[in-house]
C-alpha cells in the first residue's frame, strides 16, 4: 500500500482553479422557515420552501415537526421555477413525519443522498452538466405524497454552500 499526499479535487491537484465548495471554506446560504399544513390539505400538496442557485451545494438540512395524523410519506427535492418537477425526492423519499420530530430529533433533509453525491452541485445532483443547465436556480420543496388528517406546524432549516 503506498502512502498518498495529494488533492482529492484532481483539478486542483493539477494546478487548476477547484470547486471552492470542495476545498476551501466557502460562503454559506441559509434560511429557516415555519409554516403550516392545513388538515383539508390534499396528498401531493407543495410546499415550497428557498430558491436555491443550480451552483449551490446541500450540506445540512433538518426537519422539525408537529405529530400530523397519518402524514407518512414526504419527499424533500427540487422543482423548476415555472413549477414543472426536476426531482421531488432527490434529497429525502417517503419520510414519515406522522409522530412529529422535535429539536433534537430531526428528519435528515439529506437522508436519500448518497455518500457518492456528497460535494455536488445542485444541477449535478439532477444529472445535468453546466453546459445542459437550463436554470440558474431551483426550488427546493417538500412534498407531501400522503399529507394525513391533522393539521400541524412543521419547521426547516438548510444551509448550502455556494460553488
Amino acid at each position: 500500500m503506498a502512502v498518498e499526499n495529494k488533492w482529492i479535487d484532481t483539478a486542483v491537484e493539477a494546478g487548476k482553479k477547484g470547486n471552492p465548495g470542495n476545498v476551501m471554506p466557502g460562503q454559506i446560504f441559509g434560511f429557516a422557515c415555519t409554516f403550516e399544513v392545513a388538515a383539508a390539505d390534499d396528498d401531493g400538496s407543495i410546499y415550497k420552501l428557498a430558491k436555491v442557485g443550480a451552483n449551490m451545494i446541500p450540506l445540512d438540512i433538518k426537519i422539525n415537526c408537529d405529530v400530523i395524523t397519518g402524514s407518512s410519506v414526504w419527499d424533500l427535492g427540487f422543482y423548476k421555477e415555472n413549477g414543472v418537477e426536476a426531482d421531488k425526492d432527490i434529497l429525502m423519499s417517503n419520510a414519515d413525519l406522522s409522530g412529529g420530530k422535535a429539536l433534537g430529533s430531526e428528519q435528515n433533509g439529506l437522508a436519500s443522498l448518497g455518500v457518492d453525491n456528497i460535494g455536488k452541485k445542485v444541477y449535478e445532483l439532477l444529472g445535468l452538466t453546466d453546459a445542459t443547465r437550463s436554470e440558474d436556480s431551483y426550488v427546493l420543496a417538500l412534498t407531501a405524497d400522503t399529507v394525513g388528517s391533522a393539521a400541524g406546524t412543521v419547521s426547516v432549516r438548510g444551509l448550502f454552500i455556494q460553488g
